[in-house]
């Protein structure tokens, strides 16, 4: 009985407590997102931070204490990290007021992350999501947030290229390059490549080999080798096709440039030919492919 008496008290205690600050202070008005802003900050081997400016409307003519911030980062759906609030944690009474959160994308993610985006076609949606949670005084409010804040639309690889062929050169020609991407793991990025080589001889040429290398940002990031012999009939076009795989492990590593570059990276394909005429071996460099390879990841642009 004792304690059905006390809890009484203690709920009109509650209720009248309530009804004077309504009375006094007015019924609380839920506060209003007015922007939200992203921006690169510190950018290390393990990790690349994201300052987020959110600018909220406090219309209460009292402050509002923030109970806490959920915050997470998705590259097509995968997790990237979670952020926290950094500096005042309250609203302050009619005003606008900036909440900076710091999120803290895992750098050892980008390789799982790749493999989305070259999957979907070289697209990618970058998304926040999470929570701020106001202290109302008579309730807690949980304020949603959800927003695209960017995206990652490429085309690493370029479109077929052709070149003007010397038809009174004596080494072979490169008529066309076209990469396509091939098998994608967690392990490694397939290139396929097919090379029209053009022999402007009136004699048979023999390719022993050629070999290709990728370079993104100066990193080397992988190579190929076609070590098949193969003939190019006098003055006419043959074409050849070989692999070169992208090493997913080194990714972290041009993730890091490529943001220190301000989102730009230089994309160099180098290759290498080895021919034989009448028994006789020669080397030549065939033409380098140069992309520069742009991005605006946080919308920033």
């Amino acid at each position: 009985m004792r304690r059905a008496i006390w809890i009484g008290v203690i709920l009109v205690v509650i209720l009248l407590g309530g009804g004077v600050y309504l009375l006094f202070i007015g019924k609380p008005k839920m506060p209003e997102i007015k922007s939200i802003t992203n921006s690169w900050g510190d950018i290390t081997a393990e990790s690349s931070e994201i300052k987020t400016d959110i600018l909220v409307d406090n219309p209460n003519a009292f402050t509002i204490p923030i109970e806490g911030i959920e915050y997470e980062i998705f590259m097509n759906e995968v997790r990237m990290g979670s952020g926290h609030s950094v500096g005042e944690a309250s609203l302050p009474a009619k005003r606008e007021h900036t909440i900076t959160i710091l999120t803290m994308m895992d750098n050892n993610k980008i390789p799982e992350w790749w493999v989305t985006h070259i999957r979907k076609g070289e697209n990618s949606n970058v998304k926040i999501c999470g929570d701020i949670v106001f202290d109302l005084k008579l309730t807690e409010y949980r304020y949603p947030i959800e927003q695209t804040i960017g995206g990652v639309r490429t085309n690493i690889l370029g479109s077929k290229e052709r070149y003007q062929v010397d038809e009174t050169s004596k080494e072979p020609q490169v008529s066309s390059i076209e990469n396509t991407w091939g098998e994608v793991t967690d392990d490694f990025t397939e290139i396929r490549t097919k090379m029209v080589l053009y022999n402007p001889q009136p004699v048979p040429i023999y390719i022993e080999r050629i070999k290709y290398e990728i370079y993104m940002n100066e990193i080397r990031m992988g190579s190929g080798l076609s070590e098949e012999t193969v003939l190019l009939e006098p003055r006419s076009d043959t074409e050849i096709s070989f692999d070169t795989r992208l090493d997913n492990h080194k990714l972290g590593d041009w993730w890091v440039t490529h943001l220190r570059n301000g989102e730009k990276t230089s994309l160099k394909i180098k290759s290498e030919l080895v021919y034989k005429v009448a028994g006789k071996e020669f080397t030549i460099e065939l033409p380098v492919r140069e992309r520069t390879l742009e991005t605006d990841i946080l919308g920033e642009g």
